[in-house]
């Protein structure tokens, strides 16, 4: 498919169009622009692609085409000598390689070094609790400094807490980064990792599915956290709860068949569930 085609699809999806229909559109060989704005002969099947949101934008051809020129000529991930990435579902990238294609989206976004990314290395996903105690801290400093002197890029998704201390222990110690993010480049979350964003882009990298005009919602926090869980053959659990984002990305690291290892939770309940998803309990010094 001509690359013409899926730069229409990014503007399309940065305009608000829904993933399945965008989807559905490139795999069955249709002109984007002709099947959303001037198609007057949808099939039954094809009409339920279209979710509310869909149906309302089609209904104005002309304001696409003004956003499309405005996002183009004025959003800085889009100019000509920046250093970010788009990546396509459907063309070989390193996500095809990362992620199985069930929770691929149909664009990811980078910033910094991609070769990060690269199967030949090894990675670890450091995660844990936005409120951690002074022993997580102390334990999160002290394996994220081991695992970089044993060659680990350190994968975390640069929330408070934990992983804000885990990217930072890593640029400390000369070591490699990737953050991924839940929102997009323009709207760093929490804007008080602004600066730890920018050292990561500088010597790591960024990534996000959300694109420069999207927005972000509830379920972009979960779908960052399969990321984080897939993105690395182990996945380190510094501090959780029973119920919490830190527990998501286990039970998402358990079904990648990910090993997956922790500390020593100081609840036997939390203990037991982390290693029921599989975990092995290490020592924390």
């Amino acid at each position: 498919m001509a690359n013409n085609i899926k730069s229409e699809l990014f503007f399309l999806k940065q305009y608000g169009y829904s993933e399945g229909l965008l989807e559905y559109i490139f795999l069955s060989g249709q002109n984007p622009i002709y099947f959303i704005f001037d198609n007057d002969e949808y099939t039954e099947d094809e009409k339920k692609i279209f979710t509310k949101k869909d149906e309302k934008l089609s209904f104005d051809k002309e304001k696409y085409k003004e956003f499309k020129i405005e996002l183009f000529n004025n959003d800085a991930f889009l100019t000509k000598h920046s250093i970010n990435k788009i990546y396509f579902k459907y063309d070989k990238t390193y996500f095809n390689e990362l992620f199985p294609e069930k929770i691929q989206p149909l664009f990811m976004y980078s910033k910094g070094d991609e070769k990060l990314l690269s199967t030949g290395l090894k990675r670890i996903s450091v995660v844990g609790t936005r409120n951690p105690k002074e022993r997580s801290i102390i334990a999160t400093k002290t394996l994220v400094k081991k695992y970089v002197e044993k060659g680990y890029v350190i994968v975390s998704g640069l929330a408070e807490g934990i992983d804000s201390v885990a990217h930072q222990v890593t640029l400390e110690n000369q070591g490699k980064t990737i953050a991924v993010l839940p929102t997009n480049f323009n709207n760093i979350y929490p804007q008080k990792n602004q600066s730890l964003a920018r050292k990561i882009q500088k010597n790591g990298l960024l990534i996000t599915s959300i694109g420069p005009s999207e927005n972000t919602f509830k379920s972009s926090f979960l779908e960052r956290n399969q990321y984080v869980a897939n993105m690395s053959e182990i996945l380190l659990v510094i501090e959780t709860n029973l119920k919490s984002g830190t527990m998501n990305t286990i039970r998402n690291a358990s079904l990648a068949n990910k090993k997956i290892l922790f500390i020593d939770q100081k609840n036997e309940e939390v203990n037991e569930k982390i290693s029921k998803y599989g975990g092995v309990q290490i020592n924390g010094n």
